[in-house]
């Protein structure tokens, strides 16, 4: 039987689930958590290694991270994505993250690390609280913590004040809450702190009746459905790379040669064929004949060094999905 096919549409919020092979323990030692505060993260270079990953694929893909849970071994994210799809930014975020613990021989070079394909719904925006919840209620689930906010490897605390170790969007959940009726802090930990109704049980672990894969009532499945079947229409391959070299006042052949300029277009082809989906970084390397990981690494250089040729507004006619944007 064929595995069913994901759900997923420019703006989708997902609640994702990672896990690592049994008797793996991918993030941390579980016996960190018996140290003392300060000393933890000091603890856990393979978490800070996937968090900072994480961080990286995310605005590489033009996903917004809005909340996480990071066990011993499980990994619970919840995201939008605003530029790749779903699919191509968790395969760049295992790959790498894989290949990492291959390198620092935590597990051997011919195993993978995760136990199986992740698990994905797509969460209603007036459920993004809710997903919020369920996650940073991991901890508490899997006995590790008393409280959420009482968890250092989730964003539970980052909510209600604590240094972020990862870019969060938060401004979206309190948005949410609000149209709940729900203001300030005090307001969001009561809210946090209360337990699930049997309903929203329901539709997380089972989805909606009407598809397994969504979180939310009948009106948002209809428009989800609608939304991943008929997706945006793509540019080409010839207008990414005709539309940088003109940016870059050079020739679409340019970006062939091996100087300084080509390799800043190459990675900005790659940065706008991913914010805009027309193609992954395997593919945008198979037209210039380097690898993936070359241009991500392209991408970050020159992200740091020119900043506004990345912006989003630099090429006329391929804009890629505004990564600031909420609703």
């Amino acid at each position: 039987m064929s595995r069913p096919l994901r759900l997923d549409f420019p703006g989708a919020i997902h609640l994702v689930h990672v896990w690592g092979k049994e008797g793996l323990n991918i993030y941390f030692d579980p016996s960190v958590l018996n140290s003392a505060a300060p000393e933890r993260w000091s603890r856990v270079p393979h978490l800070l290694r996937f968090l900072k990953l994480l961080d990286e694929c995310c605005s590489e893909c033009g996903a917004q991270l809005f909340g996480y849970c990071i066990e011993p071994n499980d990994a619970s994210l919840v995201l939008r994505t605003l530029g790749s799809p779903l699919e191509a930014c968790m395969r760049r975020l295992s790959g790498r993250y894989s290949r990492y613990l291959h390198v620092e021989k935590t597990v051997p070079r011919h195993v993978s690390p995760f136990a199986a394909r992740y698990e994905a719904k797509v969460v209603a925006p007036e459920y993004l609280p809710h997903a919020l919840r369920r996650v940073h209620a991991c901890a508490l689930r899997s006995g590790l913590a008393r409280r959420a906010v009482d968890y250092p490897f989730s964003s539970a605390p980052v909510y209600v004040g604590a240094r972020a170790r990862v870019r969060l969007q938060t401004d979206a959940v309190w948005r949410a809450l609000e149209r709940k009726g729900l203001f300030g802090l005090r307001d969001y930990r009561e809210f946090m702190e209360k337990a699930e109704t049997p309903h929203v049980t329901t539709l997380f672990e089972q989805g909606s009746a009407l598809d397994a894969r969504v979180v939310g009532g009948n009106l948002f499945v209809a428009q989800a459905r609608d939304a991943a079947g008929h997706p945006p229409v793509l540019a080409t391959r010839e207008q990414l790379i005709a539309g940088v070299a003109k940016l870059l006042g050079a020739k679409p052949e340019d970006l062939h040669s091996a100087d300084h300029q080509a390799v800043l277009g190459r990675a900005l082809v790659a940065w706008y064929a991913l914010r805009s989906r027309t193609a992954s970084l395997r593919e945008v390397g198979a037209w210039f004949g380097v690898s993936g990981a070359t241009l991500g690494r392209g991408i970050r250089h020159y992200r740091r060094v020119s900043p506004e040729l990345f912006d989003g507004k630099s090429l006329p006619g391929i804009q890629p999905v505004d990564v600031a944007g909420d609703d």
